[in-house]
């Protein structure tokens, strides 16, 4: 058993499946997916964007074999960590900010970014949504 000891922590923003953690652990899942779509004009039509519709969201994630034999001895003579300040601005996208250790940890993140640009189209589709006649009928 490990004790960790932290003085201070400031942590300003955790999201997408990370984790903090003061302490020690045995085993972390971290995984998260996100589409993110950038379009030139801003046009939502609900529910739109699906994970299955992209291949990144459903192709397994290489994990890589160790082939060789680690022999490792580990002797804390003193098993207490001791952390005066940390400061972090953010933990995102399956990430993980831990005091003390893991044994195995699993951190995946998938994101797909589509930029959605009109091209010689913009200024006619802009035109079209904010042209309106004085009693709110489009032209």
């Amino acid at each position: 058993m490990r004790i960790s000891n932290v003085n201070e922590i400031n942590v300003h923003s955790l999201s997408f499946s990370s984790h903090f953690l003061i302490g020690d652990s045995c085993f972390i899942n971290a995984r998260s997916k996100a589409l993110a779509v950038k379009r030139e004009f801003p046009r939502f039509y609900g529910k739109e964007g699906s994970f299955s519709e992209y291949p990144i969201f459903s192709m397994e994630n290489p994990i890589p074999k160790v082939n060789e034999n680690v022999q490792m001895c580990v002797n804390n003579v003193n098993p207490n960590i001791f952390v005066n300040r940390i400061k972090v601005k953010g933990v995102s996208s399956s990430s993980v900010l831990q005091v003390g250790s893991t044994n195995t940890i699993f951190a995946e993140a998938k994101i797909k970014h589509i930029r959605q640009l009109l091209g010689d189209a913009a200024p006619l589709a802009a035109k079209k949504s904010t042209d309106q006649d004085n009693d709110g009928k489009k032209e």
